[in-house]
């Protein structure tokens, strides 16, 4: 079974399941037998856990358009909804989702130089 979504993170000294999003400490120092007991309960705990359907991995998410525009897209304009308007920062993302929104652009765009 894939265990890939548990995972340890060594800033905050937790385990995580990066699906169901439970975090559990781990007391350092301890002996690397207790360390690994704890991880591997951890693991048989969260192996079966589901990613919510809301939540799509970036590859799942980018085959349903043709260029993978689709993702970016949607991710600039999830930003831009979460952040108040910065003229420094939001506006050349509104000039990048204008220009790949755009229909018909070349697929080449020369690069001043």
């Amino acid at each position: 079974m894939n265990t890939d979504h548990i995972v340890h993170n060594s800033n905050t000294q937790r385990m995580e399941c990066q699906h169901c999003g439970y975090t559990q400490a781990i007391k350092m120092p301890a002996p690397i037998d207790a360390i690994l007991g704890k991880m591997d309960a951890f693991t048989k705990a969260h192996e079966g856990c589901k990613r919510p359907q809301s939540e799509a991995v970036m590859s799942e998410y980018i085959k349903g358009f043709d260029a993978g525009y689709g993702y970016v897209l949607n991710e600039v304009e999830q930003y831009i909804k979460r952040h108040d308007y910065e003229p420094r920062i939001t506006g050349p993302l509104l000039n990048l989702l204008a220009h790949l929104k755009m229909e018909g652009k070349p697929d080449e765009t020369p690069i001043d130089g």
